[in-house]
């Protein structure tokens, strides 16, 4: 008895972390991300690829190389891609975005590197914020004017966020207890659609 609930209980954990098993691979479409449907997949716990970005060079497309070989995507062509860590990318054109947070908004950052002062060197890597209404609407940056813009006839809600918020910086606060950003909870508790 006790070899057959033991069997049975690696059974159920084989198919429980066959189910939850991370994945990585390229996203068409939106369509296909809400699917789950993968171009260039692959199970992470048993294989490996790379994808690269290639937005040092200035290039308009990703890099994947899948079973050892590579594959351009164009950027403007595809939704984004998911790596193994979980972490999700986006494409608008051929900028890319990492998604953040996924709620009423979905909110992306982006990280660039301004050069320091010649003279004093140094350099500093700036975040900058994003947002879109869903996963497959279009990212604007995170600002008050452009929230607002984003719900033009919700009067009351623009009121709201002007006393709740009080600068753009504030928009990007993350909340940790309720695991979302601050404006996402909040919108949330507004019962914004």
């Amino acid at each position: 008895m006790k070899k057959i609930t033991f069997v049975a209980g690696l059974v159920i954990i084989s198919t429980v972390s066959s189910l939850f098993a991370q994945k990585s691979g390229v996203f068409k479409s939106y369509t296909d991300y809400f699917a789950n449907k993968m171009e260039y997949g692959i199970d992470c716990a048993k294989e490996v690829h790379k994808i690269k970005l290639n937005d040092f060079w200035g290039k308009d497309f990703i890099t994947v190389i899948h079973d050892g070989e590579p594959y351009d995507l164009k950027k403007a062509e595809i939704w984004g891609f998911q790596l193994c860590d979980e972490k999700v990318i986006r494409f608008q054109g051929e900028e890319d975005y990492l998604v953040d947070d996924k709620s009423i908004l979905w909110i992306y950052s982006k990280q660039s590197v301004l050069s320091g002062n010649p003279k004093t060197g140094g350099s500093k890597t700036i975040t900058t914020y994003y947002f879109s209404k869903g996963g497959d609407g279009e990212i604007q940056e995170l600002t008050l004017l452009n929230l607002k813009t984003a719900f033009p006839e919700n009067h009351k809600l623009h009121n709201a966020i002007d006393s709740q918020f009080k600068s753009d910086a504030s928009l990007d606060e993350y909340d940790q207890f309720h695991m979302h950003y601050k404006i996402n909870h909040f919108l949330e508790s507004f019962e914004v659609k």
